[in-house]
């Protein structure tokens, strides 16, 4: 009484066929993408469809709107007559620039002079410190000069110590 298994399907995409689209359109050569030749394309399409009897009547273009447009160039009359070369009144760069150099070399803040950083003491104290212990260690060697285990330990304090407040001075703690 077992179920058949029911016959698998295998999906797989077919292929498809693409057709070539248009060719691209050139500057000046009439089918480029424009607000007449979309309006054109409009006003035939509704006569073939008033034709045909679809029942759709052409529309007729908008007039063109009565007044000064916003996108022409407004005329405007100068105020003032263009100068001419060799004119004291010309505006030249080069007298901007000069008048911009000079406002701003008097308006510049004065330079105040700030004292001179101080020193810091962590490489002396560093210095200092791992001089005392390689001193204490070099002390301990000259007396127990005949236990090896004492010299090793004390080579191995000397590196310690010199590690543990390298770490302190120059990672943990601020300049002072």
């Amino acid at each position: 009484m077992d179920d058949p298994t029911p016959p698998a399907r295998k999906l797989g995409l077919r292929p498809r066929e693409v057709a070539p689209s248009d060719t691209s359109s050139r500057p000046g050569d009439g089918t480029e993408i424009s607000v007449p030749l979309m309006l054109q394309a409009n006003r035939l399409a509704e006569e073939r469809l008033a034709r045909e009897g679809r029942g759709i009547a052409p529309v007729t273009p908008p007039a063109e709107p009565q007044g000064p447009s916003p996108f022409k160039q407004a005329e405007f009359t100068p105020v003032d007559p263009p100068a001419q070369p060799g004119d004291e009144s010309v505006i030249t760069v080069d007298e901007i620039l000069r008048q911009n150099q000079v406002a701003a070399r008097e308006s510049a803040s004065e330079l105040i002079a700030m004292p001179a950083r101080r020193r810091s003491r962590r490489n002396r104290d560093f210095a200092l410190i791992v001089g005392v212990a390689v001193a204490t260690a070099l002390a301990l060697v000259v007396t127990f000069r005949h236990d090896l285990p004492v010299i090793g330990l004390a080579l191995s304090a000397i590196g310690f110590v010199t590690l543990i407040f390298a770490w302190i001075l120059f990672g943990v703690m601020d300049k002072y």
